[in-house]
C-alpha cells in the first residue's frame, strides 16, 4: 500500500504537532512496510529527516496573504496522488488539503482527514474562515472516506457540527516517541516548572504565569521556565513579569528543539499545560513519556492524566491552576510515583508504532473509491 500524506510544513518550529505527527507517521509507516510519500507547503528540519530515511518529500512552497495559498503545480500533483493508493490529509484550512481532495476524487482514490483540532474554529468563525468553510470545507469533509478525530470529545464536535453529512468518524490519537528514562535525579529534588508550546492566547500561558506568581511566595525555591516561539505574547508576558519581580525566577526560553526540550523535561518537577482550546496535548503525551507529571486543563483533551493519578488536570483559570500547583507541590514525595504512571500508561497506550498500525489498518480498510454525490 502506498499513502500519500499532506500537511501544511513540515518545519519543526513553525508546524507545531501536525508537522511532528506527519513525520512520525511516515516513519512508522514505512518501519510497518507501507510506502509513503509526503507532500506539504513548506520545507524544514522534518523534511530533511523524512528524506535522510528515504521517503520523497514534495513542497509546493507558498504565498502568505490571508491563508497560506500554495504554488500548486497540478500536473505534479496528479502524478503524486495518482501514485498512492491512500490518502491522509492533515489540517483543515489550507487550500492544499483542498486541491488534494479534488485530486483525489477525480482519480478515484480515497483519503481521510485528519483536522487535529481545527474544526474548534468553526464555533466563532471569522468571516473569512466561514467563506472558506463554506466554499471548500464542507466538501472536504463529506467527500472524506472517514475523518479521524484525536479524542472521543473531537468525535461528538466532528457529528455535532456535520450531523448527517459526516462521513465515518474514527478515534486515533495522538502518538509520542517514548525515550528511555536517564539518570537526572529524582523527580522530587527537581526545581523547574515546565511550559513547552507556542507563546499564543490559545496556549494559556498567561493563564499559567498569574499561577506562578500567586504561588510563588510559598514556593521560593521554584522557577518557570516558558519555551516556545512568539505567537503574540512575549512582549506581554515579559513585561509582567518585570512588574511582578519574578525576573530572576521565570525564564522566556523562546523555540526549543528536540534534545532542549529532552534537557527541560529532565530537570522538571512538573510540566505545565495551561491551554484554552486543544485535541489532545502532544506536550502532555511528551512529558508522560519523559516520566514528567503534568499538570494541564480540562481542555486540553488529555484527561487520562486525572485517571491514572499521573498530575492534576484542573479548569482553563488562573484560580484553576493556581489551586492544581498548590496541590502537587504540597507534597514533592509523590511526584515521583506520579511521573511513573503517567509514562506507563503513556507508553502503553499513545506510543507510537501502536498509533501507526491503527492508522495502517484504518487506511487498508477504507473501500477503493470514496463518492458522496455533489457537494
Amino acid at each position: 500500500m502506498t499513502v500519500l500524506l499532506v500537511t501544511i510544513s513540515l518545519h519543526a518550529q513553525r508546524g507545531g504537532g501536525t508537522a511532528e505527527r506527519t513525520r512520525q507517521l511516515a516513519l512508522h509507516l514505512t518501519a510497518l512496510g507501507t510506502t509513503c510519500e509526503v507532500a506539504t507547503m513548506e520545507d524544514g528540519g522534518y523534511a530533511d529527516a523524512l528524506r535522510g530515511a528515504g521517503i520523497p518529500i514534495h513542497v509546493t512552497g507558498y504565498v502568505r496573504v490571508r491563508f497560506h495559498l500554495p504554488f500548486l503545480n497540478p500536473l505534479a500533483l496528479y502524478r503524486l496522488v495518482r501514485r498512492a493508493d491512500r490518502v491522509h490529509i492533515l489540517g483543515y484550512w489550507h487550500l492544499l488539503s483542498v486541491a488534494t481532495a479534488w485530486m483525489a476524487r477525480a482519480l478515484g482514490r480515497p483519503y481521510v482527514l485528519s483536522a487535529a483540532g481545527e474544526f474548534a474554529a468553526l464555533e466563532m468563525p471569522r468571516p473569512i474562515a466561514r467563506l472558506f468553510h463554506r466554499l471548500f470545507g464542507i466538501g472536504l469533509v463529506r467527500h472524506a472516506a472517514a475523518l479521524i478525530a484525536i479524542t472521543p470529545l473531537e468525535r461528538r464536535q466532528i457529528e455535532a457540527h456535520f450531523a448527517t453529512s459526516a462521513p465515518p468518524v474514527v478515534v486515533i490519537p495522538n502518538g509520542v516517541a517514548i525515550p528511555a528514562l536517564r539518570a537526572s535525579g529524582s523527580v522530587e529534588a527537581r526545581r523547574t516548572l515546565a511550559f513547552v508550546g507556542r507563546l499564543a492566547p490559545i496556549k494559556g500561558p498567561d493563564l499559567l504565569l498569574e499561577a506562578f506568581a500567586a504561588i510563588a511566595g510559598r514556593h521560593p525555591d521554584i522557577d518557570l521556565v516558558m519555551a516556545g516561539p512568539d505567537f503574540g505574547l512575549q512582549t506581554s508576558l515579559a513585561a509582567r513579569v518585570a512588574e511582578l519581580g519574578l525576573g530572576a525566577r521565570v525564564i522566556l526560553a523562546h523555540y526549543v528543539d528536540e534534545p532542549a526540550r529532552t534537557a527541560l523535561f529532565d530537570r522538571a518537577l512538573l510540566a505545565c499545560i495551561p491551554s484554552r482550546a486543544e485535541a489532545m496535548s502532544l506536550v502532555a503525551l511528551e512529558a508522560g513519556a519523559a516520566g514528567v507529571p503534568v499538570l494541564l486543563t480540562d481542555q486540553c483533551g488529555f484527561d487520562d492524566v486525572a485517571a491514572v493519578d499521573g498530575g492534576a488536570v484542573v479548569p482553563a483559570t488562573v484560580a484553576g491552576l493556581t489551586d492544581g500547583l498548590d496541590r502537587l507541590l504540597a507534597d514533592r514525595s509523590a511526584l515521583a510515583a506520579k511521573g511513573r504512571r503517567l509514562r506507563e500508561h503513556v507508553s502503553h497506550r499513545y506510543a507510537w508504532p501502536t498509533v501507526s498500525a491503527a492508522f495502517r489498518d484504518c487506511l487498508a480498510a477504507l473501500p477503493d473509491r470514496s463518492n458522496r454525490g455533489p457537494s
